[in-house]
């Protein structure tokens, strides 16, 4: 467990520890090569201070900010955690509540996902807790995460941030549900914003191609990609044997899950037209004496399907696991963590409307699952196309969720059902491939890029717009293209 480091106790605002609240300390693993400009060892270098802004403290967003606050102490950072409570992901709190033991301090803010008026108050609560964390100075990076945490980051920097960061975990701009005139206001939303940033780090190179199309100058993109606490061999297969265990999975099963919140962008419905077509194909094979009577993949046992996910879309998924006749077929977990629930796929199904570079993903192929994915952001950089999973395209001018795309995704699935040694070949892949995200490699990365704005010139928020003359290079280039296979 990490030890702890000399920072101030929990600030206004603080988060108690509910009782019997179950550990969840981070992995440590070997640091990875590739971290640019890494900082002197702790003991070297006088500490230095950074406040992490996070309104939407669920999903991948939220687990990202609980990396780099568990997980910056250690590089020479004393860090404030500061997110708004009501938004909080399955397992958020749990983790917050340990916040001591990892050496960072917390702080939260009232300030609801949409903008409104409350926003005022939590730019004053964010400008509060910043003063007292620091004694009444300025932190040294103030680094906010998505839209909103981004925006309060930004607006509450004078006087108390020397400088700022933002990190978007997929534009909002990105989504193709977003009409055009919708578009342009958030695309000079976030343009304006900009003005007042000294860095914005992308998490995919999609992210950083949008940003650029937004006007952000490249010399203020840096790419970090999304790190996980890789599993060892032994770890892997005991998660893998107790969740599928816990779901009542037999050794000959295939379980083909989705895990993630149920939302427009996750595009729930889609992963659920997809349970019904392999269901479907299923009881097409039973009737042609391709498959067991109960619908047994080659091997002798049964294909699986699991949704795990909550969200505002859940009434909307009920009403259509019903309408579908799926109530028998798929098993609906809605409160579950992606280290509790995805070692237990055989096959990650993901049918993302847009998406930067999901951790559910990363945790897929940890655990060794096959990636079925929409080809949407950053997926591609994850994602092996025929070697770690399959990557599905919309084509042009058809609609999300159309039958072909349906269809596509189920092929993919019931062809990795039905051939259970090539399945289990693209399942060591996936493992292999998985060691080039390696957590500690983010936290290295993110690090060198806030190292590096101490020799930017010119101050972004004092010269906004103004060209900014480096002298690092950018701790990652964006990469253009797929990974190599592993």
């Amino acid at each position: 467990m990490p030890s702890a480091s000399p920072v101030p106790s929990v600030l206004s605002d603080p988060v108690g520890a509910p009782p019997a609240l179950r550990p969840t300390p981070v992995t440590p693993l070997p640091l990875a090569p590739r971290a640019a400009a890494p900082r002197p060892a702790a003991s070297d270098a006088p500490r230095r201070s950074v406040a992490l802004v996070c309104e939407a403290a669920s999903g991948g967003a939220g687990k990202h900010v609980l990396d780099l606050a568990e997980g910056l102490p250690a590089l020479g950072w004393d860090v404030l955690l500061v997110y708004a409570p009501g938004r909080e992901g399955h397992g958020f709190r749990e983790r917050v509540a340990r916040h001591a033991a990892y050496g960072y301090a917390v702080a939260t803010v009232d300030v609801g996902r949409a903008p409104g008026p409350r926003d005022v108050v939590g730019v004053w609560q964010l400008r509060r807790a910043i003063r007292r964390f620091a004694g009444g100075r300025r932190v040294d990076v103030l680094h906010g995460h998505s839209s909103k945490g981004g925006a309060l980051a930004r607006l509450a920097r004078a006087g108390c941030a020397r400088r700022v960061v933002y990190t978007p975990h997929a534009y909002y701009t990105m989504s193709p549900a977003l009409g055009a005139p919708a578009r342009r206001v958030y695309a000079a939303v976030e343009s304006g914003l900009a003005r007042l940033t000294d860095r914005t780090i992308a998490v995919s190179a999609p992210e950083v191609e949008h940003g650029l199309a937004l006007g952000i100058p490249s010399a203020r993109i840096a790419l970090v990609e999304n790190g996980i606490a890789l599993w060892s061999a032994e770890e892997a297969a005991r998660r893998r044997a107790d969740a599928r265990a816990a779901l009542g999975v037999a050794p000959g099963d295939v379980v083909v899950g989705y895990l993630g919140r149920l939302a427009a962008q996750k595009a729930p419905d889609l992963a659920l037209a997809v349970f019904h077509a392999v269901t479907a194909q299923r009881a097409a094979e039973r009737q042609l004496g391709r498959a067991g009577a109960r619908g047994e993949a080659p091997g002798g046992g049964r294909v699986r399907c699991v949704l795990a996910g909550d969200g505002p879309d859940a009434a909307t998924v009920r009403a259509m696991i019903a309408g579908l006749g799926l109530e028998d077929a798929v098993t609906w977990l809605p409160a579950a963590l992606g280290a509790d629930v995805i070692p237990a796929f055989d096959v990650f199904l993901m049918t993302s409307r847009y998406e930067s570079a999901p951790y559910t993903v990363l945790e897929a192929l940890n655990a060794g699952a096959i990636v079925v994915t929409t080809d949407v952001g950053g997926v591609a950089s994850c994602v092996v196309d025929g070697r770690t999973g399959y990557l599905v395209a919309s084509p042009p001018n058809v609609p999300w969720g159309a039958t072909q795309v349906v269809s596509a995704l189920a092929a993919r699935v019931v062809a990795l059902c039905n051939a259970p040694d090539a399945r289990a070949a693209m399942q060591a892949r996936a493992r292999a491939h998985a060691a080039r995200f390696a957590l500690d490699d983010m936290l290295r990365r993110t690090a060198a890029v806030y190292d590096a704005l101490e020799y930017d010139v010119v101050d972004a928020g004092a010269a906004a717009g103004a060209p900014v003359r480096r002298t690092t290079e950018p701790a990652a280039p964006v990469a253009r293209g797929r990974r190599e296979a592993a």
